[in-house]
């Protein structure tokens, strides 16, 4: 149970940062536990098992696993009512809803929708927080809009009671109309005003010097401004993922706004009149249970079927409608949207390959780098999936992410498909990017890189290489690949042909495609096994990347290789 007493902002489920990857962690829970107690042997146990398993992203084993674990299940995974760990671990109604795995945009909203502050899991004495904060984020954008990442720090982790909605609204339109008359330095005047809201939310921490943080021998008040600017930016992001995953909102594509989505208005309008504001206060922890674990205690207007009849005629579907009952009805509009979001895939590759798009993508990655966008990691393999779709002349390129109904990235692939997968002629490239730097980078991405890139090599009949694309390639992550690419491992299907790029060596590879009007799959190919081949020669790694460096300059050159 959590005690709220100390807490000033509203807070986020930052673990795991996408709520679709609590599903197999839920499965492992309920396969290997259930009936069982949750104390520190069977969560240490559990941790093991999420550790070993093939799904679970983890650069290395935590140092104390039951805490490891508990960070897993009882955040979001019990604030959220898909599992009952007291008495003994179980799955609830709304859990098993959740890992059927059908429609879990639903479910997923439903219980996003019933979390509240204060609860039986979050008690508050002193009445600072009453609040549903994804039904209050949802009301927000609607009201004003849109909200940006930034907005959602300063002001959206604020509303900690409804009664303070509308002076957050108030709050957000005054930032905005300082910031357009705002004639200095537009990183300045927002970390200024993070700041003075920071000052304002602490006063009383500030003033009796009640300002020590966590982890941190450091009591500055500076260092306590900075500690609770970066949570605050963790909460935001952490919101922004959840909501985006009840696929009712989505990014406007140049203002990177979080939006309503065009075709759910309707559906967050019914939300808003139909489902009651004021958190439900509950006698005992039991009643709270049954409330919080039903799976149809909240209704959605995609549970009516006119509405469900209405939408599948204005997107002109044939069925029977008199005898079609609701599931059917929205397994037939799933697999419709299904098909809309493969057509908007196709539209856009189609848009990218006249190079049209080609100053929007160099754009969008220098926004990425300067952490302008709401999603990077997602931004970043999505823009560079346009970036190869852009150079044109594959049999197929598959980016690995997920778009939603309007045609925006939504979900990163998931951790056991490459980002992109594409076939050429002559050869099969896999292309694996990554936001992360340090010792972080290579132990999330070297050996996953490698095995993505031995599981393509082993199952095609032609060359295989892999293209790796970071704003900074590690020194260890590049190591790794020139070893790798040397030294042949079974497991791999040999030696590797890893291309470690950054991001600035891949904007001059594809500036170059476009001025020297790249036209032949085979020349890619070509200058690939060139770069693969140099390793044997090169001294050392650096040389080798310098090399690379070089290369993307003339890598059209004619007579190169």
């Amino acid at each position: 149970m959590a005690n709220l007493t100390n807490t000033k902002t509203l807070f986020a489920f930052t673990s795991p940062r996408t709520i679709e990857k609590i599903i197999p962690e839920i499965k492992l829970l309920v396969q290997n536990f259930s009936g069982k107690e949750w104390d520190s042997e069977n969560q240490a146990s559990f941790y093991e098992d999420l550790y070993n398993s093939d799904f679970f992203d983890a650069s290395s084993k935590a140092k104390d696993l039951a805490l490891a674990a508990r960070d897993r299940i009882t955040r979001a995974p019990k604030a959220l009512g898909f599992v009952d760990l007291k008495p003994k671990i179980q799955l609830t109604q709304a859990g098993e809803k959740l890992i059927s795995e059908k429609r879990i945009y639903e479910t997923i909203t439903k219980q996003l929708l019933k979390f509240q502050l204060p609860s039986p899991y979050h008690t508050d004495k002193t009445g600072y927080f009453f609040v549903r904060p994804y039904l209050e984020f949802l009301r927000l954008i609607k009201v004003i809009g849109g909200i940006s990442k930034t907005e959602t720090a300063i002001f959206f982790t604020q509303l900690t009671h409804i009664n303070k909605f509308d002076s957050i609204v108030k709050k957000i339109l005054d930032f905005r109309d300082k910031r357009t008359k705002w004639k200095g330095n537009r990183k300045a005047f927002i970390e200024q005003f993070f700041k003075d809201e920071i000052l304002q939310i602490y006063s009383d921490e500030i003033e009796s010097q009640d300002i020590e943080t966590r982890e941190s021998s450091d009591i500055s008040l500076n260092k306590f401004i900075v500690t609770k600017k970066q949570n605050m930016v963790d909460y935001a992001d952490a919101f922004i993922r959840y909501l985006r995953a009840t696929l009712l909102v989505t990014f406007e594509s140049r203002t990177y706004r979080m939006i309503i989505s065009p075709s759910k208005i309707d559906e967050v309008e019914f939300i808003l009149q139909n489902t009651k504001r004021e958190p439900v206060l509950f006698t005992s922890e039991k009643d709270f249970k049954e409330y919080l674990f039903s799976g149809y205690n909240i209704s959605l207007l995609s549970d009516n079927r006119e509405f469900l009849i209405k939408k599948l005629d204005k997107l002109r579907v044939s069925f029977n409608k008199k005898e079609a009952k609701i599931e059917e009805l929205k397994d037939l509009l799933e697999n419709v949207e299904e098909e809309i979001k493969k057509e908007k895939i196709q539209k856009v590759s189609k848009e990218l390959k006249n190079y049209k798009e080609y100053d929007d993508i160099i754009e969008v990655f220098d926004k990425i780098q300067n952490k302008e966008v709401p999603d990077a990691p997602l931004y970043f393999e999505w823009n560079v999936w346009r970036a190869m779709t852009m150079l044109n002349y594959a049999l197929s390129i598959n980016g690995n992410f997920t778009i939603d109904i309007d045609g925006v990235p939504l979900n990163t692939a998931s951790s056991n498909k490459p980002d992109i997968e594409i076939e050429y002629d002559t050869f099969k490239l896999i292309v694996e990017v990554t936001l992360s730097s340090g010792n972080k980078q290579y132990e999330m991405e070297g050996e996953p890189v490698a095995r993505h890139f031995g599981i393509i090599q082993k199952e095609s009949t032609k060359p295989a290489f892999c293209l790796f694309i970071a704003p900074k390639v590690s020194e260890a992550t590049l190591g790794h690949f020139f070893i790798t690419n040397q030294k042949k491992v079974k497991f791999y299907g040999g030696t590797t042909k890893i291309i470690p790029m950054n991001i600035n060596h891949f904007i001059q590879f594809i500036k170059t495609a476009k001025n020297n009007s790249f036209s032949d799959a085979k020349v890619l190919g070509k200058y690939f096994d060139y770069i693969i081949k140099q390793v044997t020669t090169a001294e050392d790694e650096a040389f080798w990347f310098n090399q690379i460096e070089e290369s993307t300059k003339n890598w059209l050159k004619k007579d190169a290789y």
